[in-house]
């Protein structure tokens, strides 16, 4: 029988002491895009809670928009390798000579439930994404398989994947592997595929920015106090930062 949300690793008091320690190094060597060592930390922290190891993370997870994302080659990879996703069927799309004009993407949960979703150069062209020596015209088959990898998943193993959104979501450009062109992103026109209406666009809100840092509320309370406050999981965005640190000034006085 399938549980309703996937096990994650617990995060014990040496693996957060190993990630605070690691993270000054990684921000140092700038090899991963982070701006400072809390993000470092940060991203080492999903990382372990979605089940990669430390490093790994910052291959699969990328910091686009101030918000932490999952490559479409991350999203693949531990959807493979769930438990509880029975099959996954990738269908490159041909026309009657052979050229690639979109992917076809089947995803089918334990349970049975199961969804199918296309992206189609049609459907690349519509969003603007198609420009002069990008890999949309160079390798058109590998830039629809990932945009339609990204969408199946989206609907049918949103908690595989942890809650993150896609990095082309947030208008990061991809290179045909499934990795993120650092640096690349804009706020990205309708990616909607052709397959589905598209919905009105709902009116943007700017969320409120917030002044509390992970390392802070580690250093005042203790990473067991902060998991027990949100729900036995580590804070993964500015909301769930500002309710725990509201939730244990409130209990401390």
């Amino acid at each position: 029988m399938e549980q309703a949300l996937v096990v994650r690793p617990q995060l014990t008091p040496d693996i957060w002491h190993m990630i605070r320690d690691v993270a000054p190094a990684m921000h140092a060597a700038r090899w991963f895009g982070v701006s400072n060592p809390e993000q470092a930390a940060a991203i080492m922290l999903k990382g372990h809670e979605l089940g990669l190891g430390l490093a790994a993370s910052f291959e699969f997870i990328k910091p686009v928009q101030g918000k932490p994302t999952l490559v479409p080659m991350g999203a693949l990879a531990l959807i493979q390798n769930s438990p509880l996703i029975e099959k996954v069927v990738i269908n490159d799309l041909t026309d009657d000579k052979g050229n690639p004009i979109g992917c076809e993407v089947t995803m089918k949960r334990t349970n049975g439930f199961e969804y199918t979703t296309r992206f189609t150069i049609k459907d690349a062209e519509r969003a603007g994404l198609v420009k002069p020596d990008s890999g949309w015209e160079k390798y058109p088959a590998n830039m629809c398989r990932w945009r339609a990898v990204g969408f199946c998943a989206d609907v049918v193993c949103p908690d595989v994947l942890g809650g993150l959104r896609r990095a082309d979501e947030l208008g990061a450009d991809l290179t045909p592997e499934g990795d993120v062109i650092e640096g690349s992103w804009r706020v990205p026109p309708s990616q909607t595929p052709e397959t589905e209406p598209a919905a009105e666009a709902a009116p943007t809100i700017e969320a409120p920015t917030s002044t509390v840092s992970l390392n802070d509320l580690v250093a005042r309370y203790g990473a067991e106090a902060i998991m027990a406050a949100n729900g036995g999981k580590i804070p993964g965005t500015d909301d769930e930062l500002q309710a725990v640190a509201t939730v244990l000034e409130t209990a401390n006085g």
